[in-house]
């Protein structure tokens, strides 16, 4: 497996970089905005993606792009072609949809959607939390993770109706927050209730 390249850069592509290491010229997909051009010196962190008719190189130098990469892999139903199209949009700018909660920011991103952007903020608002809020502008105490505040209203009941059930806060406040973008509040808490159970799991 390969972990690590470190060469010239022979050509360049939107998203593909050919990198020369000793002769022998790495294809290395890169997001849109990583700053690589021909004949500069690259010192990439590699994942390798190994299937039965393509061995795939997906590179970073930005640490941090690397690290919302390897948690986003570990989503259900991302891989990581998926991952890197979202990772078309910069990492702090996940970082930072994930820690305020947007699932409606989430699901425009490439290859998302209502579904997988609930799963997100359910599997990722803890880990990313510890990423570091400063990468992605997210202003917080010391020491502290993005705050579990409820909504009001008829969400904030169901938020509420979803933990008595046996659900995390985390989990609630995703789950009741797709069932209102789906339905909407004026169906009833409910008709809401209903809707956040069917899609658990």
């Amino acid at each position: 497996m390969i972990g690590r390249l470190r060469g010239e850069v022979i050509e360049r592509a939107a998203t593909t970089l050919v990198v020369d290491v000793h002769g022998v010229g790495y294809v290395v997909t890169v997001t849109p905005q990583s700053p690589f051009r021909v004949g500069e010196q690259v010192d990439l962190h590699v994942h390798t993606q190994v299937r039965e008719d393509a061995i795939s190189l997906y590179g970073f130098a930005d640490p941090l792009e690397r690290e919302v990469f390897d948690l986003l892999i570990g989503v259900p139903n991302i891989g990581p072609a998926k991952a890197m199209g979202i990772l078309q949009t910069p990492a702090a700018s996940i970082i930072q949809m994930v820690a305020q909660r947007e699932p409606g920011k989430l699901a425009k991103l490439p290859g998302v959607g209502k579904k997988t952007a609930e799963r997100l903020l359910v599997d990722l608002v803890d880990k990313m939390a510890s990423l570091g809020p400063a990468a992605a502008g997210v202003r917080l105490p010391v020491g502290t993770s993005p705050a579990l505040e409820r909504p009001a209203g008829v969400q904030g009941d169901l938020v509420s109706a979803l933990v008595n059930l046996g659900f995390k806060e985390d989990a609630a406040l995703a789950a009741a927050s797709g069932a209102v973008e789906r339905l909407s509040e004026d169906a009833g808490l409910e008709a809401l209730l209903r809707e956040a159970l069917s899609k658990r799991g």
